[in-house]
């Protein structure tokens, strides 16, 4: 059985926008939430301003942390675009996940008719995909 994450729909929905709107260069955020449902999305800028990669820029991360202590929070999720390849993790993307208990959601605009989200735990190898549940 897969495991799963929870997201609003609301906050995937932003989540797409940010990508498409940011294409061709990757964008980036974090997600936030409470009882293990992410309920906020935080979108930040890629310092990398990369087609095929992505860096928070680190101010925008210490604001999200102190603003999550502020309103008692937990940190559920990173997300970031790949304009031009599949939603899976790259070397990079796995080299870089900083985070294992949060959950990595990847927006492929490889089709930008069809954009393709998916999410990942990227704690070790392998990399394990999770269920969206989303809930309204």
């Amino acid at each position: 059985m897969m495991a799963t994450v929870r997201i609003r729909r609301a906050v995937l929905e932003a989540i797409l926008c940010h990508a498409q709107a940011e294409s061709p260069l990757e964008c980036c955020g974090s997600l936030s939430g409470e009882a293990g449902l992410i309920t906020q999305h935080h979108p930040m800028r890629n310092s990398a301003r990369s087609e095929s990669r992505y860096e928070i820029e680190p101010f925008e991360l210490f604001q999200f942390f102190r603003d999550l202590r502020a309103t008692r929070r937990k940190h559920l999720g990173i997300y970031h675009s790949h304009p031009h390849s599949e939603a899976y993790p790259s070397t990079i993307d796995i080299q870089q996940s900083f985070y294992p208990d949060c959950a990595y959601f990847i927006v492929s605009l490889k089709d930008s008719s069809t954009p393709r989200v998916r999410a990942f735990r990227i704690a070790d190898q392998p990399v394990q995909e999770l269920e969206i549940v989303v809930e309204i």
